[in-house]
């Protein structure tokens, strides 16, 4: 797949990161459909074209719109980005299993492990959806605000599926953005949930000299 091969996105998550990510991807010419669960959240971003919220004063690109309705978010989609916070993860897995054939690929660039079984992600993902969904993991060194400035940045995209994580590095990349591939899966995950407690350590330990 080409970086111009125009695609329908669904993103799951209208927090920071995950409309980030869907501006990214709507800048790099893909339809991209964001789904908030919070219906009223939803319907402020789809009128003011932003999200006020978490990334003020940041336009949406035309091709991404916004709503709290599932199955408005899944038409004509394959790939799905999920980008909830990790305590909400099954819960999304639970509510987007009835619409999911073995034709569509999942993605999550959500962050950290499992809250109460301390599991990874790709373990959560596994039991909720089983073995015939392709599945994939995205994170990096990245500032949710950054990204939705278009300033550079860079991810890797981990699969047991070679050809599943080539499709989303081509997704996201482009001039500014670089995705890398990879097939730890469980290397990029602990990395992922590691990120921010060492920035948060070392924010500490400069702040105290």
């Amino acid at each position: 797949m080409s970086t111009n091969d125009s695609q329908t996105i669904a993103v799951l998550g209208a927090g920071s990161w995950g409309t980030a990510l869907a501006m990214l991807l709507a800048r790099n010419d893909h339809k991209v459909n964001l789904w908030s669960h919070n219906a009223e959240h939803a319907a402020a971003m789809q009128q003011s074209r932003e999200n006020n919220r978490y990334l003020p004063g940041l336009t949406f690109a035309e091709k991404l719109s916004v709503s709290a309705d599932i199955e408005v978010t899944f038409k004509n989609v394959t790939n799905i980005l999920i980008v909830v916070p990790s305590h909400a993860f099954r819960e999304t897995l639970k509510t987007i299993k009835p619409f999911l054939t073995s034709n569509h690929t999942v993605a999550w660039a959500t962050k950290g492990l499992e809250t109460d079984s301390n599991k990874l992600l790709h373990q959560v993902a596994r039991e909720e959806l089983g073995e015939k969904i392709s599945l994939a993991v995205i994170s990096g060194p990245t500032f949710a605000k950054e990204v939705a400035q278009g300033l550079p940045g860079a991810v890797t995209v981990a699969s047991d599926d070679q050809k599943l994580s080539l499709e989303w590095a081509n997704l996201l990349h482009n001039d500014h953005f670089r995705a890398y591939t990879g097939d730890d899966v469980v290397g990029v995950e602990l990395g992922g949930a590691c990120k921010n407690v060492i920035a948060i350590a070392a924010g500490i330990a400069d702040g105290m000299g």
